[in-house]
């Protein structure tokens, strides 16, 4: 493992100070019995219900789902493959606390989200942790040299805070379930962070069959895995086995055969080749939502499909498209060039 990609010990100091302020909060708010004091109190407003239901979004999938996309396809297919990794791990974890805890969620629930399964921990602060606290970690750790990158990190905390917070606003978690998720989250982003690097290290000694079967038998095991323990559960598994399962072959395909590089498009590419890859992957993820199968085997596929056509069809159609265009290019600028001699 490189320096670079260990935390500084300025770094762990800033997040243990973090860490431990959320917690005494969080204790002293339950010990006072204010723990289901905002959500009680606020979701009857309808300007502040509204305003952090939408706030809320910020941590669902389908943002997730944009800002990945967008990364892997005019950003950097690595960190946005590592950012999917990071999230869709956390997301696993988050399930299966919830069902070995099986924490109710507060009564204010029922007052309007009516949103379903257990409380404990927050998938949503959970999540904004991992997944915005891995985008500050990136921006600390590659544009320190920029004079804007010391805002970029603070920006992606109030996103967490704002989205951990609205989850209690709203009326759906509690005080605890907000703490849980926030703790948590940290705590596997930073395992993240310093594990993945050698993990990767590791993996990419291998060749291609060897990746691609470690690739499916993980995440179809942890699958399995889940089911059986938890056979009455209601953690999402096939959502997280199965993204993981299009990311992991979807990207190592894509690296070996088709070689897309975001690095090598100019400004008019990446809006064209954005606007392409997001409408495809807007579409089809809205499609498949629209299926009335709400079943583990089918959420693994669905999310299996997206991932594939993210990682893997997407870039493969953008290239094609890519090549088409410069052929005509070449093609208009030849015929310029025979027009301008033939004139002369």
């Amino acid at each position: 493992m490189s320096e670079e990609e260990i935390l500084s010990k300025k770094t762990y100091i800033l997040i243990l100070e973090i860490t431990l302020g959320i917690a005494i909060v969080g204790l002293m708010l339950m010990v006072a019995g204010l723990n289901e004091w905002f959500g009680d109190t606020l979701v009857n407003n309808d300007v502040v219900y509204y305003l952090f239901t939408a706030i809320s979004y910020l941590g669902d999938t389908l943002v997730y789902i944009i800002i990945g996309a967008t990364l892997y396809l005019i950003y950097d297919k690595r960190f946005a493959k590592n950012l999917f990794l990071a999230l869709l791990g956390s997301n696993y974890l988050d399930n299966s606390l919830k069902d070995i805890f099986q924490d109710p969620r507060p009564a204010s629930n029922a007052l309007r989200a009516n949103a379903t399964g257990y409380g404990f921990p927050s998938g949503h602060a959970q999540g904004s942790t991992v997944t915005y606290g891995y985008l500050a970690f990136h921006t600390q750790k590659n544009y320190a040299q920029e004079k804007w990158y010391k805002y970029i990190p603070w920006i992606f905390l109030v996103v967490i805070y704002l989205v951990a917070i609205s989850r209690q606003i709203i009326g759906v978690h509690d005080v605890e379930d907000i703490v849980g998720g926030l703790l948590i989250g940290i705590s596997f982003l930073l395992l993240f962070i310093n594990l993945e690097p050698l993990i990767t290290e590791k993996i990419n000694t291998f060749d291609l069959p060897i990746k691609l079967i470690i690739a499916v038998a993980i995440p179809v095991i942890l699958f399995i895995v889940a089911l059986l323990i938890y056979p009455t559960g209601l953690g999402d598994y096939g959502r997280a086995c199965g993204a993981l399962t299009g990311l992991s072959v979807g990207y190592l395909i894509e690296n070996e055969k088709i070689h897309y590089n975001p690095h090598d498009l100019d400004n008019k590419q990446r809006i064209i080749n954005l606007a392409i890859g997001l409408a495809i992957t807007i579409v089809l993820y809205l499609l498949l939502s629209l299926i009335p199968l709400d079943v583990q085997i089918w959420k693994f596929f669905e999310y299996l499909i997206v991932a594939l056509v993210v990682t893997l069809l997407i870039p493969w159609l953008l290239l094609l498209i890519q090549e088409k265009l410069s052929g005509r290019e070449k093609v208009a600028k030849v015929a310029k060039v025979e027009k301008v001699e033939s004139t002369e």
